[in-house]
């Protein structure tokens, strides 16, 4: 249409028509740069109001340290199910996501093995620096017992749950029930994730503990997994370039917490990369899980606790146990909790860039 009006009045007078059309590329440039700055602030705002929940929460946790809360963890597990299931049902709406449902699952596979073996070389790097003067040696590789696979069972349990809610959303939101969602509910669950999270910290005796007898291993280990899985984001990168950098190290920055990175990602940048990040960290705990004894033999008894990033406190901490020894107990504990603690601001600032 601009183009035609353009032509009409350059016939008409040459001068006017080059007016006009510097003036109207100048309101489109303004406009342009007022829509990038609503989208930063708008960004900005969430972040804001996400770090708030999380540390107000903790803060209150703390207070109110002394009387336990049971029931927070209950609601933390049911806020996680309808969040994913909203996820879900809002990817199963979506007839181009669904299409580039595969797409997105081979780009998920692929980061996945970048970032395993950059945290397991790591990993190993920082094993074989500090052996010699722990005076640590690995223990021998456990055989897959029928303990070892009831461990693992248990450990994949909430995984399997959790990922079948967000499949039961992608089927109900492909037959069209994503009309019938409340507006917002993803948000909401996401703002009940975050108290439930934050309170869960300020009230963990276990954080307070650890933080009061930190050793060089406790803090080496995290900062490797962290600066190694940024590696294999940089790397993904250079290999799959239709998405920026900052993407790729958000996704990356869950560490495995794949219910809380997955949630904040969508909400602050769209669906399609929250869903590539369900599936990496989803995969990245499975890989955990299944091939910690390989893992082990290869590159040491770093690297199963490296790779299981977020969930060695938890859901992992089983299997590391059992394979690598009690004695990496409190290393995989103290490095879950701490690799747990940065990803909601990690993932926030590289979605806020």
């Amino acid at each position: 249409m601009f183009c035609v009006f353009r032509v009409r009045l350059k016939s008409f007078h040459p001068e006017a028509a080059s007016f006009v059309r510097d003036k109207m590329c100048h309101v489109c440039n303004f406009q342009c740069k007022s829509s990038t700055f609503a989208v930063k602030e708008y960004k900005a705002n969430i972040m804001l109001v996400i770090l708030s929940m999380l540390w107000g929460s903790a803060v209150m946790g703390y207070l109110l340290r002394r009387w336990p809360q049971a029931w927070v963890s209950h609601v933390l597990t049911i806020a996680i199910w309808v969040m994913l299931f909203s996820i879900g049902v809002e990817v199963g709406g979506n007839e181009l996501l669904v299409s580039s449902l595969g797409r997105l699952g081979a780009e998920a596979l692929l980061i996945t093995l970048l970032t395993t073996l950059c945290c397991s070389a790591g990993a190993l790097l920082l094993w074989q620096r500090l052996k010699p003067r722990e005076g640590q040696t690995p223990p021998p590789a456990h055989p897959r017992t029928g303990h070892h696979w009831r461990t693992m069972w248990t450990s994949m349990r909430d995984s399997i749950i959790i990922f079948a809610c967000f499949a039961c959303g992608c089927l109900l939101g492909y037959l069209g029930a994503d009309a019938y969602l409340p507006a917002k509910t993803s948000y909401y669950s996401l703002c009940v994730l975050l108290l439930c999270v934050g309170f869960g910290i300020g009230q963990s005796e276990d954080i307070r503990r650890n933080l009061r007898h930190i050793d060089r291993v406790l803090v080496l280990t995290p900062l490797v997994t962290i600066l190694f899985t940024w590696v294999g984001a940089l790397l993904m990168a250079l290999i799959v370039r239709h998405r920026s950098v900052a993407d790729w190290l958000a996704v990356s920055s869950g560490f495995g917490y794949y219910s809380l990175s997955s949630m904040l990602i969508t909400e602050m940048r769209h669906v399609e990369l929250g869903t590539l990040a369900l599936m990496y960290n989803v995969l990245r705990e499975l890989t955990t899980l299944l091939f910690a004894p390989l893992l082990l033999r290869l590159f040491g008894p770093l690297a199963p606790i490296s790779l299981g990033g977020a969930t060695t406190a938890d859901t992992t901490l089983p299997i590391i146990t059992r394979t690598c020894g009690p004695q990496f107990v409190a290393i995989a504990i103290v490095h879950g909790l701490l690799v747990d603690f940065s990803v909601p601001l990690l993932v926030t600032l590289f979605c806020a860039v």
